[in-house]
């Protein structure tokens, strides 16, 4: 059973999400979801005092507590709930990244958008890996710790937070592999994934271990716009 809480200070959209929770579970047989509904924040803040949520489905635009403030205080005592945010704006991409939000749906909000939100929820993140082999050893790296991959010649360097592991082969033999959409072929050199990028500018991408790529010239535009895609999968 997931108990679902959906803060939002118009009862038009909380009878819509309830609805369209409703329908995913008709359409997926099985699935469990106890669905409480707020108009204010306060009221979300205090029954979390009795019992926590495992999901939370949050307006931006609240009251004197905004949806990002209320997440905040979510992330205080709990890192494993699912977060998802409702709003008429794209502003706050960047505040939902830092509180590790499952999703950022746009009003007024589509069922297909809504039902993959929905899987986020519902559906336990199956752990995927790369097989390497690196000076005679074979070892299986986690696709979601890659951050890059660059080219020398022969040689491919896959790189992760602890260790690089040097591979012969072809990058789209690698791409191929690793079958993420979060990973873009930067150029014939480079392959990033998106999903571990820190920030981008028009001229430059920034990678969480401080490594800093040149943007190739016209692709900022799409860059920033997968960048900002793959940061709530």
């Amino acid at each position: 059973m997931i108990r679902i809480a959906i803060c939002d200070d118009e009862q038009r959209c909380l009878d819509e999400c309830s609805n369209l929770i409703n329908e995913y579970k008709e359409a997926h047989p099985g699935t469990e979801a106890e669905i409480r509904c707020f108009r204010t924040s306060r009221d979300l803040l205090s029954a979390r005092e009795k019992k926590s949520f495992d999901a939370y489905i949050l307006d931006v635009y609240i009251d004197t507590l905004s949806g990002v403030d209320l997440a905040r205080e979510i992330r205080k005592d709990n890192d494993e709930a699912r977060i998802i945010f409702l709003t008429t704006s794209a502003v706050h991409y960047r505040d939902a990244f830092r509180v590790q939000a499952a999703h950022y749906l746009e009003k007024p909000v589509e069922r297909g958008e809504f039902f993959e939100a929905l899987d986020r929820i519902f559906n336990e993140e199956t752990e995927k890996y790369y097989a390497v082999k690196d000076m005679g050893v074979i070892s299986k790296v986690k696709i979601k710790d890659i951050l890059y991959i660059t080219s020398e010649d022969h040689y491919k360097s896959i790189v992760t937070p602890e260790r690089s592991y040097f591979v012969r082969g072809t990058m789209k033999d690698i791409l191929e592999g690793i079958n993420e959409e979060s990973f873009y072929l930067l150029n014939n050199k480079v392959i990033i994934n998106l999903k571990r990028l820190k920030k981008i500018s028009s001229s430059e991408i920034e990678m969480e271990d401080g490594m800093v790529f040149p943007v190739p010239r016209g692709s900022y535009r799409t860059i920033s716009s997968l960048f900002l895609k793959h940061s709530f999968e």
